[in-house]
């Protein structure tokens, strides 16, 4: 989960959007990194199983699958209404996503609904879709 994704990003991507992509990415991994930790440390899910001494496993999802997902929405498809992308990534992450990791036994719900995570995954795609709008990447003096 944590290798897969980059490698097939490195592959597929569109390599002169490349710069902001990866700022997208970022920007997600940093939300969900800071979302995650809120939510266990709340006690609302645990990750039982530690692939390596760090807190959770769930970095590979969290740096890995859901950023790349979110490059990829970006950038194929684009004429689309980023609304019904932000949906669809919503209800897939939520309703598909989040029960195969609870039936995996890689994630365990405490006090938390799949409706919840609906709406925070379906954030994270409007705001990555914002994010991938700015007009911010000119060039740096130079020529």
């Amino acid at each position: 989960m944590l290798v897969v994704p980059w490698f097939l990003w490195a592959i597929f991507r569109k390599r002169e959007s490349s710069a902001r992509l990866l700022f997208v990415g970022f920007i997600i991994m940093l939300l969900s990194t800071y979302l995650d930790g809120i939510g266990v440390d709340f006690g609302k899910w645990t990750y039982p199983v530690k692939v390596i001494p760090l807190p959770t496993i769930s970095y590979s999802f969290r740096n890995s699958v859901i950023p790349v997902t979110i490059m990829f929405l970006i950038q194929y498809k684009s004429h689309l209404n980023p609304f019904f992308k932000a949906l669809g990534f919503g209800a897939f992450g939520a309703f598909v996503g989040m029960p195969i990791m609870s039936m995996l036994d890689l994630y365990n719900k405490v006090d938390w609904a799949y409706t919840y995570s609906f709406f925070i995954f379906t954030a994270l795609f409007l705001i990555g879709h914002w994010f991938s709008r700015r007009k911010s990447f000119e060039m740096i003096g130079g020529k």
